[in-house]
């Protein structure tokens, strides 16, 4: 498990000479992180993003058993001759196509822009989520077709907006002259547990709102209030392609195009030759 760590310290090199920088003060390197204005997009995405594959994660358990499983704490699907339980069926389903459409990602991302691949895996994944609502009770197969195409769109969600923050750090560069990845990856690491912090506070005060109960202790079969069970609906649903629909409102206005980023590596690449040739 250790061996790929050892040989990224053997192997990776930087791409240019560094040169040793003063450190600015958390506060300042905060000021200058809110004046990247393609940064305040990127975190928008990002915490919408992450918003959005949190309170799904959460709610979607609620929705197999109480919903589709009628209640049946203990339901099943026969899936490809193995007999699962219904959430690991359609996460299973939904996971494995995630990982499929990686390389395809990564694709479209090089062969338009990693915005655009971005807002049309997020157009799949609103559709899917919005798909989910007709899903009614017992409709299992049907809803493992809709996790595969689900999955689709959550594959995006999972690889693309971290590519986005590297672009942001050579925009900061160019204009402040200084390398700051600590300072950008430190403020996505702290959006990521304060946004995973509140989604499952407010979703689960959400549930309690709407009625939902704890099944007793050793029950097998439990129904929840239909208020509760709408709500569970609605969160998997229309509330959850609501926040990803701010996602693909926030990359669509996103600044920082393909050629902008092309003409800032180039001024990059020019300044680092310089600085080369003058150390």
């Amino acid at each position: 498990g250790s061996l790929p760590l050892f040989l990224i310290g053997l192997f990776v090199r930087e791409k240019f000479a560094s040169r040793e920088e003063e450190s600015l003060p958390l506060k300042e390197s905060l000021k200058m992180a809110w004046a990247n204005i393609p940064f305040r997009y990127a975190a928008g995405i990002y915490m919408f993003n992450w918003s959005a594959v949190d309170m799904i994660a959460i709610s979607f358990p609620f929705f197999l058993l109480y919903w589709v499983a009628g209640g049946d704490l203990l339901a099943s699907v026969n899936f490809l001759g193995i007999e699962l339980a219904l959430e690991s069926a359609f996460f299973g389903v939904l996971m494995s196509v995630c990982i499929l459409f990686i390389p395809f990602w990564l694709w479209m991302a090089k062969r338009f822009n990693k915005i655009k691949a971005y807002i049309i895996g997020m157009i799949a994944w609103v559709i899917a989520e919005i798909l989910i609502f007709t899903v009614q009770p017992g409709d299992m197969n049907h809803l493992l077709w809709l996790a595969a195409f689900a999955g689709i769109g959550v594959s995006a969600a999972y690889i693309l907006p971290d590519s986005i923050l590297p672009d942001v750090i050579e925009w900061d560069e160019l204009k402040t002259h200084r390398r700051q990845e600590g300072v950008y990856y430190g403020i996505r690491t702290l959006i990521r547990k304060l946004t995973g912090a509140g989604v499952i506070f407010v979703t689960l005060q959400i549930l309690g709102w709407s009625g939902y109960q704890t099944p007793p202790e050793g029950v097998t079969q439990f129904t929840q209030p239909d208020a509760a069970l709408l709500m569970i609906r609605l969160m998997v649903t229309f509330i959850g392609a609501a926040i990803v629909s701010g996602t693909i409102l926030l990359a669509w206005s996103y600044p920082l195009t393909r050629e902008k980023y092309d003409r800032i590596k180039k001024l990059l690449a020019i300044r680092r030759n310089k600085n080369v040739e003058n150390s």
